[in-house]
């Protein structure tokens, strides 16, 4: 069996070609969308969402690719192809530029939950062993008309609205049982609670460790500025089996932040340091996460300098390159050039070695950093 890396030093290899993918978006044909979506692990390429794995031509290793097709992949000079029985491609214009992996398609997507909702709309493998579920697609701030402009989740995967946590949890159990889901990662789109949704991701997991108790979890919140709430929350969650906390700033630049980000930009630096400090002495070194994205404006400065902060106490920023959406308010904008993504990744590599940290080395690091390094 081929094993699963992330993490890699080819930046000259998978790197590149893993960038170049996702800065451009990758054009896959309406009959081909139809066969993915039946036969592979696609439940949401109609929507402009996919993943697959490219094999390292040294050793083997897969790595990971999230695409998100916005507009900007109208133009795009890659294309997917099926190349043979259960073998495809991505072409550059008329060239094939690089052999891909797509994953296999779960029985559990076939079913439905007990109240007849399709599993495949509650949650997805976004990786292999890995089931990733946003529970609250109805974020606060998209409602109030202050969505973070380069957000989408109320569309994110094209999901049911209306997850409980009941939902997530027999999915979560079917994934397990099924063998295709060691680790869940639960994400929330932001509620008007003092707990900001992280009650329900707690809610959700300690049904999931009821019924899949060897099933780990990642958490990922909004900052909750209740520390004593926080706490509490966080260690209910540990104990039900959570393992990992991600919670992403997306901005560092102080200049930028209200902005690019209406309501949740006026959470300060400081409030983010604060919550990692809690979430590292719950979840230890190395369990921790944030995000910084490349390509809404900001300097190669912010980002390097955010990524350095966020190591020194203790969390992973994972650099992501910008992948505007459909019906995000930034939908018409231009991912970052390749170069420059390049150069990001290549100047933080260094940051994690200093403070004794690896990318994608927690036990949920492989999926919360997915889009980026």
């Amino acid at each position: 069996m081929v094993s699963l890396r992330t993490y890699t030093t080819e930046v000259g290899v998978l790197g590149r070609i893993k960038t170049d993918l996702q800065t451009h978006g990758v054009i896959v044909p309406p009959g081909l969308q139809d066969e993915l979506e039946r036969e592979w692990n696609a439940p949401a390429i109609k929507n402009g969402r996919f993943v697959f794995c490219l094999k390292s031509p040294v050793d083997g290793h897969l790595t990971t690719v999230l695409i998100i097709n916005g507009k900007f992949a109208d133009n795009s000079p890659f294309h997917l192809v099926k190349s043979g029985p259960g073998e495809f491609e991505v072409w550059k214009d008329y060239v094939k530029y690089t052999e891909v992996v797509m994953l296999p398609r779960p029985k559990f997507y076939d079913r439905k939950t007990s109240d007849g909702v399709p599993m495949s709309d509650i949650a997805v493998i976004g990786e292999p062993n890995h089931l990733r579920s946003v529970l609250n697609q109805r974020c606060v701030y998209q409602q109030l008309g202050k969505a973070c402009k380069f957000c989408a989740v109320e569309s994110w995967w094209a999901g049911y609205r209306d997850k409980s946590p009941a939902h997530v949890a027999e999915v979560a159990e079917a994934a397990y049982k099924e063998g295709m889901a060691k680790h869940v990662t639960l994400s929330t789109g932001t509620k008007l609670t003092t707990g900001k949704g992280l009650e329900d991701l707690v809610a959700t997991a300690k049904i999931i460790h009821q019924k899949a108790p060897k099933a780990t979890m990642t958490l990922n919140f909004e900052p909750v500025t209740d520390y004593g709430l926080l706490e509490e929350l966080l260690l209910e969650g540990k104990k039900a089996g959570a393992t990992t906390a991600l919670c992403n700033i997306e901005c560092f630049d102080e200049s930028m932040r209200e902005d690019i980000m209406p309501l949740k930009g006026t959470h300060s630096i400081e409030t983010y340091i604060k919550v990692w400090e809690k979430c590292t002495e719950i979840f230890d070194h190395n369990e921790v996460y944030t995000m910084a994205i490349a390509g809404l404006g900001e300097s190669d400065e912010s980002i390097l300098k955010g990524v350095e902060l966020a190591a020194s106490h203790g969390v992973v920023c994972s650099i992501v390159p910008h992948t505007p959406m459909r019906k995000a308010v930034y939908e018409d904008m231009s991912p970052p050039e390749v170069s420059r993504v390049l150069y990001l990744y290549e100047e933080a590599l260094p940051i994690y070695d200093k403070y004794g940290l690896r990318l994608y080395g927690g036990t949920g690091g492989i999926y919360t950093s997915l889009k980026g390094m």
